[in-house]
């Protein structure tokens, strides 16, 4: 029942984790972060009642410091789950919502490379940057839509960008430029 209650107000103030009419944009962040940062939180203050209950020492500033760092790092877990998304509006357009829910929208022509690291890949759009986690969930459509605005011209199913995804990572080269027009 206290597990319900939980779930319902998580819920109210975050948003469903799922939808039954199907993922909640076009690239969205994994739930695990969700439970990573909701943990996180709850460990936090767990570590900050326990502070404020053993008598005043170092070992208290420690578990309060600890405590603080855990709210923290959890509450930029949920926001990062919670706002950052990429929604596609059209085949031209898409809107990019930052962690901090600051949206904007651009346009794919606007694309003007891709950086890629271990963790995430970046797309410079209009001297702008959209940020993605590599363990971002993407869709199928946003996949081959990039695919084409970083230079492959062909209708295809997406592998392309993939493929260039993964030996970028492969071969530790940083960036992916489109070929020249």
């Amino acid at each position: 029942m206290i597990f319900r209650v939980i779930v319902m107000i998580g819920e109210r103030i975050l948003g469903k984790p799922f939808s039954e009419d199907g993922p909640r944009a076009d690239m969205f962040l994994p739930v695990w972060l969700l439970a990573m940062g909701m943990a996180l939180v709850a460990l936090g203050a767990g570590a900050l009642i326990v502070s404020l209950i053993i008598p005043p020492s170092v070992a208290a500033i420690i578990v309060a410091a600890a405590g603080l760092a855990m709210v923290l790092f959890g509450a930029a877990a949920l926001l990062c789950w919670r706002n950052q998304t990429i929604v596609m509006l059209s085949e031209d357009e898409f809107e990019y919502t930052t962690f901090l829910g600051s949206k904007r929208v651009y346009r794919f022509d606007d694309i003007t490379h891709m950086r890629v690291k271990q963790d995430s890949l970046t797309l410079f759009v209009r001297g702008d940057k959209v940020h993605i986690e590599s363990s971002a969930i993407m869709s199928r459509r946003l996949i081959t839509r990039l695919d084409i605005a970083l230079g492959d011209e062909e209708e295809d199913t997406g592998e392309d960008f993939e493929d260039s995804l993964r030996q970028s990572k492969e071969d530790g080269s940083e960036a992916y430029e489109p070929p020249e027009e």
